[in-house]
Formats: C-alpha cells, structure tokens, sequence
C-alpha cells in the first residue's frame, strides 16, 4: 500500500500526514505486521518513531519475578518512541502487537525535522504526550499505592455490563503482584459469587457486590 492510497483509507493517516512537507513524506515507510510479530525492546536504541495507522500493540515491562505488566495499549493515532526519540534514549518499555498491525515508520532526522516545520504535528505530538502522563500518573498511583486485591477489583470494575469478560492472561498482564495472589483474590470473588471464572475467561456477575468487596476504589 502506498501513501496516497493509505490516506485515502485511514483517517489517522489523513489527520497525521496534512501538512507533511514532501520532503519528509518521500522518507516515510508503511510498514505491516501480523499479531506478536511486531516486537520493539525495552533497553534497546531505536532510531525511528513509528505511529499506528491501524491496529494495536501493548507497551509492557517484565518485573523483577519476570512477570509481564501491561502498561498501556495503544492504538490508532498513537506514537511509538516519541519520547526517547530527540536525546536517542534506550526504550523505557517494550512494545508488542496485539493485532495485525499498519505502521508509519519515520527516520530519526525526518521526525525532528518535520517538528520544526509543522505546527500540526507538535499539536498532535504534545496532546498525544500529556494524553500518556495523565494515563501513567495513574497507574504509578494503583501500582504503588493499592493491594492485590484492590487491583484486581478496580481492574474488573472497568468492565461494563454489556462486555463483562476478560481473559485471566489478559488480567494477569495488568496487575503488579503474583499469579498466586492473583488467584487467591480470584477465588474469593468466585466463592462470594461476584464472579464466574471458567476456561480461562472471568466474568462479573455483581458490579455491586465487586465495589464493595474492594472496598470502593
């Protein structure tokens, strides 16, 4: 797929690459990648910044008891490697694709040229940083200040009625603790009947009961 064909198909393209000198748009590479075949490391250089056209990736961390923690997903619109792009810093985080995945791939030199050029992609870059502050803020917040037991339970009120499954993998990924303690909570909420945990997916049968047995986080 080409540019003019890529901005006639996704409107993140269009929103991105308006006001794009030429000059930096003939550097540019779409580049396409299936589920987990996209995979950027934490501790690594990497001198392009990438944006999501289309598609999802996990930006995770693997802790001290080499447990993966999910700490964002990002999707359409959103930057890769933005921030340790202008000093060319190690990655802080590692990234993988959730889904098949459209990227625009963007040269070091093109990036920071093209900040100096366009007014609108500051614009979209600094909403798209204070955007991912805000997000880490608060998850600094459940991380260093909540128990087990309330990380599971805020992580399962952010479900809705209508779409009230997750996989426990996927559970597992956004908590800051051990299976095993995740598993003990997850087995007290079952025997309390807040939750139906089978075939590896959990359910939430009382949002209610969920709010008060973690304590109205």
């Amino acid at each position: 797929m080409d540019i003019d064909n890529l901005i006639k198909r996704y409107s993140t393209a269009t929103q991105l690459l308006e006001y794009c000198p030429y000059k930096i748009l003939r550097e540019i590479i779409i580049v396409e990648f299936s589920k987990g075949d996209f995979f950027l490391t934490r501790g690594n250089i990497y001198d392009h910044v990438f944006y999501i056209v289309n598609g999802t990736v996990d930006i995770f961390i693997d802790n001290f008891k080499d447990k993966q923690i999910i700490l964002d997903s990002y999707e359409s619109g959103n930057f890769i490697g933005e921030h340790e792009i202008f000093n060319s810093q190690p990655f802080s985080s590692s990234v993988v694709s959730t889904s098949k995945i459209i990227l625009l791939k963007i040269p070091r030199k093109q990036f920071l040229e093209w900040l100096s050029l366009d007014n609108h992609l500051n614009n979209i870059l600094i909403n798209s940083l204070c955007n991912q502050i805000y997000k880490l803020s608060n998850l600094v917040e459940t991380y260093s200040l909540l128990t087990t037991k309330e990380q599971v339970c805020l992580i399962l009120s952010q479900l809705s009625p209508d779409n009230s499954i997750i996989s426990r993998n996927s559970l597992l990924k956004k908590i800051s603790s051990t299976t095993r303690s995740v598993d003990r909570v997850l087995l007290e909420l079952k025997s309390k009947q807040i939750i139906m945990n089978s075939n590896g997916n959990i359910q939430v049968n009382d949002f209610d009961l969920l709010e008060k047995f973690g304590g109205s986080i």
